[in-house]
């Protein structure tokens, strides 16, 4: 796992979506269009999820949640270092939650790496 990638993890898991996005952002875009590509994709998109889900935004936390996830389907189990089966678990659940009439309350997901 990368310094940036781990920067990321440690920053999603503190609850700071916006500056993991950045971090993994960063780590990213040296090579946009690489093997790696749709991996970041991913877990930026599942971090903007939750930082919409934090705002209220139904609409923003299931475009970003749903997008996010699918990009990472490829990806698992794991992937450099991140354990993704669990992250992509969850987020499907929230997906559910969030067909609810009433606003779910939810937990936010920790990254787990290995």
């Amino acid at each position: 796992m990368t310094a940036l990638l781990a920067e990321g993890v440690e920053l999603f898991n503190k609850g700071h979506y916006w500056e993991a996005h950045e971090v993994w952002e960063r780590e990213w875009t040296p090579d946009r269009k690489g093997p790696d590509s749709g991996f970041y994709k991913g877990i930026i998109q599942i971090a903007a999820g939750c930082l919409h889900y934090s705002r209220n935004n139904r609409r923003g936390a299931i475009n970003k949640w749903r997008s996010g996830a699918d990009y990472l389907r490829p990806y698992l189990p794991r992937h450099k270092g991140v354990r993704l089966a669990p992250l992509v678990r969850t987020v499907d659940g929230y997906l559910a939650a969030m067909n609810d009439a009433s606003w779910p309350d939810l937990t936010m997901p920790k990254i787990e790496t290995t």
